[in-house]
């Protein structure tokens, strides 16, 4: 049995989703990628995740959306945002829904992968099969 860190990566461009999969690709992770809120949502239902890596704007349920739900239903995991056009108003509801990370697009998968191995310090790994 091993231990690894659940991710899912949100993003409505698949290129940039299975891009984010395969940057953060380690034996210790499990990735899953949706493309969409309302798929990642139902995704997150299924499955518990230690962190969600979200894009802001999306079809069919946005990145606001896809972080409020979550942490409404008292998700305690990592939230990191990826977002090409973040207002002071987005900036403000991010910070009150507790987001660990808010991530300029386009991102640097150099930058995304220091910054989830410096997240993952505070995981309590999960055994899996």
């Amino acid at each position: 049995m091993t231990t690894k860190i659940r991710i899912l990566a949100v993003d409505d461009e698949p290129i940039i989703g299975q891009s984010i999969a395969y940057n953060l690709e380690a034996p210790h992770r499990k990735i899953s990628v949706a493309t969409n809120g309302r798929e990642a949502l139902k995704v997150a239902s299924e499955e518990k995740f230690d962190l969600i890596i979200t894009d802001l704007a999306m079809p069919e349920g946005g990145g606001l959306q896809l972080v409020r739900e979550p942490r409404q239903r008292k998700y305690d995991g990592k939230i990191v945002v990826l977002s090409g056009n973040l207002s002071q108003e987005n900036h403000g509801v991010y910070e009150e829904l507790k987001i660990d990370e808010v991530v300029e697009k386009p991102c640097i998968m150099e930058e995304l992968r220091e910054i989830v191995t410096d997240l993952e310090k505070d995981f309590e790994l999960t055994p899996t099969e």
